[in-house]
C-alpha cells in the first residue's frame, strides 16, 4: 500500500497532463466501439445485393466513410494519448532520479559501508525503469481497461444479452489464470531483484579491484563466481518466462476463443432469423475489441508488481534519513567568523553502530587558528575515525565538538564541508583531465593558479613528461597514475579552494621521504588553511605540529611537542626510534 501511494503521489504532479491523456483515451475507445456500428449497417446493405441496394448507395458510402473517418481519428487520439502518458512517465523517472541522486549525495557514511555500489547503481538504472513504465504504459492501461471494459461490454449488451453471456465465461476463466500467474510472477520477480543487484554489485567489485584480481592470479575465480551469480539471474528470469509462456497464449487466443464461440452461438441466431449478419459482423468486431483490454489486464498485472517490487526497492534510499540537511545555514558574516576562536572537542567518544566497544572515547584538546595539529597512533589507533568525527562523515553525540561557539551536529553539512576540509587516504580521482580533477571542489567564481597548485604538490615534473600535460585524461580512480601521483593531486584539490581547517589523513604514505618534506614545507605555510590537522603513523610528517597528541585504543596517551615527545617514555617515542632505525638501515 505505500507503494502505490508512492505512485499515486508521483502521478499526481503532472494531473493535468494525465487528465488530458484520459480524455483521450476515453475519445479512443468511443470511436472503436462506435466504428462497428457503421460496419453493421454497410455490411447489411451490401447483402441487399446490387439490384436491393438501390437508393441506398448514399447510405453505405456514408457509413463506409464514417468508418475511415473514425479509424483515422482512432490513430490521431490513440497517438495523442500515449504522448500524453508516456511524457510524464519519463519527467517522473527524471525527477525521481535527481531525488534519489539527492538523497544518496546527503546520506551518511554509515549507509555507505553497510551498502555495497554495485547495488544502488542497480536501484538507480533498473529499479528506476520498472516506475517509469508503470506511471507510463501502465497508467495509461488502466484507464484503457476501464474505458474499453465500460463501453464495449454496453453495445454487446444492447444487441445481445444472451450472447454477451455466452463471452463472460472465458473472461472469468482467463482472469483466473491471470491472477494465479501473477502470484508467481511477483515471488520470482522479487528474487530475479535481489538477483540484478548482486550482480551489479560484484561488476562494480570486481572491475574497481582489476588489478588485484590479476595479481594474484584469480580471473578464472573471478569468472567461475560472476558465471554463478549470471546463471542465478537467468533462472529467475526463464521462471518467469516459464510462467508467462502458459498464462500469455491463453490471453492472446482469447480473440479467437470468443470468435468460435460468437460464430456458434451468434450463426445459429442468423439462420434462425434471430441476427442479421451485420449485427453477427458487429458483435464479433466487439469481441475482438473486448479481447484487447483483457490481455491488457494480464500485461499491466505483471507490470504493476514488478513496478511496486521496484519503489520498494527505491525507497530504501528514500526513506533513509538525513536530519542534518535540513538545519539552517549561516548567514556570510556568521559563517566568516566560525573558527574565530578554533577548534574545541570535550570529552568526545564514539561507537560504530553494532559495536560494543567505543573506537574512540573521551577526548579532549583544542586547536586554534593559525595552529597546525599532528596526531599519531599505531593501525587501528582510533585516527581515521577521529577525522570522521571532526568532519562530520559519522554522527557524534551534541556537546562534544565545537566550531568556535558552534555545535559541529547544528551545523549544516553545506557550512561544514566549506570551512573544514579533509583529504583521505581513500583517494578518488574522477576519470576526467588533470585539471578538471583538482578543480572539483573550486567554486566556480574562484580562479586558483594551477601552476602554483601544481608546485606546490610537487607534480611539476610529472605533469611535464604527461603526453597533454594539465589536460592529460586520468583514467577510472585515476588508473593511469601512480598512488603518489594520486595523492599529490588530490592534496592540490584541497590546496585549491580556501577553508579554516584542512584535515590531511594518511596523505603523504606513498610519496618518498625528499617529496614529503617539500610537500609538508608548502602545507605548513597555511596558506590556504588558518589551521591544520595531520594524521600519520610517520613521525617526519608530525615534526613541525605546534601539538601531537599520540593515540592509543582510542585514547590520547600523550600531548606535546616533537621534541618533548621524543625524550619522554611512550608509544611516540618508540615509533620515532623504530622508523629511524629502519631509515638507517
Amino acid at each position: 500500500m505505500a507503494s502505490l501511494v508512492f505512485l499515486l503521489a508521483q502521478v499526481y504532479r503532472h494531473k493535468f497532463t494525465y487528465l488530458a491523456g484520459i480524455l483521450a483515451i476515453f475519445a479512443t475507445n468511443w470511436m472503436a466501439v462506435t466504428i462497428p456500428g457503421y460496419l453493421q449497417r454497410a455490411v447489411d446493405l451490401l447483402s441487399l445485393g446490387t439490384g436491393g441496394l438501390g437508393e441506398k448507395k448514399a447510405d453505405l458510402a456514408h457509413a463506409l466513410g464514417m468508418i475511415l473517418m473514425l479509424a483515422l481519428a482512432v490513430i490521431l487520439a490513440r497517438t495523442l494519448s500515449r504522448v500524453l502518458f508516456f511524457n510524464p512517465a519519463r519527467t517522473i523517472e527524471f525527477e525521481v532520479k535527481q531525488e534519489l541522486f539527492d538523497k544518496l549525495t546527503h546520506l551518511e557514511k554509515n549507509y555507505y559501508d553497510q551498502t555495497d555500489t554495485g547495488s544502488i547503481i542497480s536501484r538507480l538504472q533498473n529499479d528506476i525503469t520498472g516506475l517509469r513504465l508503470l506511471c507510463g504504459f501502465g497508467v495509461m492501461q488502466v484507464f484503457n481497461i476501464l474505458t474499453s471494459l465500460s463501453l464495449t461490454p454496453y453495445k454487446m449488451w444492447s444487441l445481445s444479452p444472451s450472447l454477451t453471456m455466452y463471452c463472460v465465461l472465458p473472461l472469468i476463466l482467463s482472469f483466473g489464470l491471470v491472477k494465479l500467474g501473477i502470484g508467481l510472477i511477483v515471488q520470482h520477480s522479487k528474487n530475479r531483484q535481489s538477483f540484478l543487484q548482486a550482480i551489479s554489485g560484484f561488476i562494480v567489485s570486481a572491475l574497481s579491484g582489476v588489478d588485484v584480481v590479476k595479481g594474484f592470479g584469480l580471473e578464472k575465480w573471478t569468472t567461475k563466481r560472476f558465471q554463478e551469480q549470471n546463471l542465478s539471474l537467468v533462472d529467475e528470469t526463464l521462471r518467469i518466462s516459464l510462467v508467462r509462456s502458459f498464462m500469455m497464449p491463453v490471453l492472446n487466443n482469447l480473440e479467437h476463443i470468443l470468435k468460435v464461440l460468437v460464430l456458434l452461438v451468434g450463426g445459429l441466431a442468423v439462420i434462425n432469423g434471430e441476427f442479421t449478419i451485420g449485427q453477427l459482423t458487429e458483435f464479433i468486431a466487439y469481441a475482438g475489441l473486448l479481447t484487447h483490454p483483457i490481455m491488457g489486464l494480464g500485461w499491466l498485472s505483471t507490470l504493476y508488481q514488478q513496478g511496486l517490487v521496484g519503489i520498494e526497492s527505491l525507497k530504501t534510499i528514500l526513506r533513509q534519513e538525513t536530519p542534518k540537511k535540513h538545519l539552517p545555514r549561516l548567514a556570510e558574516p556568521e559563517k566568516d567568523h566560525l573558527f574565530r576562536s578554533g577548534l574545541t572537542v570535550k570529552g568526545l567518544t564514539y561507537r560504530y553502530p553494532g559495536a560494543e566497544q567505543p573506537v574512540i572515547q573521551d577526548l579532549h584538546f583544542e586547536l586554534k587558528p593559525h595552529q597546525s595539529l599532528g596526531v599519531l597512533g599505531k593501525i587501528g589507533a582510533g585516527k581515521t575515525t577521529l577525522v570522521n568525527c571532526l568532519n562530520g562523515y559519522l554522527q557524534i553525540e551534541p556537546g562534544q565538538v565545537f566550531l568556535g561557539d558552534k555545535d559541529l551536529t547544528a551545523l549544516n553539512p553545506k557550512d561544514l564541508r566549506q570551512r573544514v576540509r579533509t583529504v583521505t587516504q581513500d583517494i578518488f580521482l574522477f576519470s576526467q583531465t588533470v585539471t578538471q580533477n583538482i578543480l572539483f571542489g573550486s567554486h566556480p567564481t574562484e580562479t586558483p593558479n594551477l601552476d602554483d597548485l601544481i608546485y606546490k604538490s610537487a607534480l611539476s615534473e610529472e605533469v611535464s613528461r604527461f603526453p597533454l600535460k594539465m589536460e592529460t585524461l586520468v583514467g577510472e580512480r585515476g588508473i593511469m597514475l601512480s598512488g603518489g601521483q594520486k595523492q599529490r593531486i588530490s592534496l592540490a584539490r584541497a590546496l585549491a579552494a580556501p577553508c579554516d581547517l584542512l584535515i590531511l589523513d594518511n596523505v603523504l604514505s606513498a610519496v618518498d621521504y625528499e617529496t614529503e618534506r617539500f610537500l609538508l614545507e608548502q602545507i605548513l605555510k597555511r596558506e590556504t588553511a588558518q589551521s591544520l590537522m595531520i594524521v600519520s603513523h610517520r613521525v617526519r610528517a608530525l615534526e613541525g605540529a605546534d601539538l601531537i597528541l599520540v593515540l592509543d585504543q582510542g585514547r590520547i596517551v600523550q600531548a606535546g611537542v616533537h621534541g618533548d615527545l621524543v625524550n619522554q617514555p611512550g608509544i611516540y617515542k618508540e615509533i620515532w626510534e623504530l622508523q629511524n632505525q629502519g631509515d638507517r638501515g
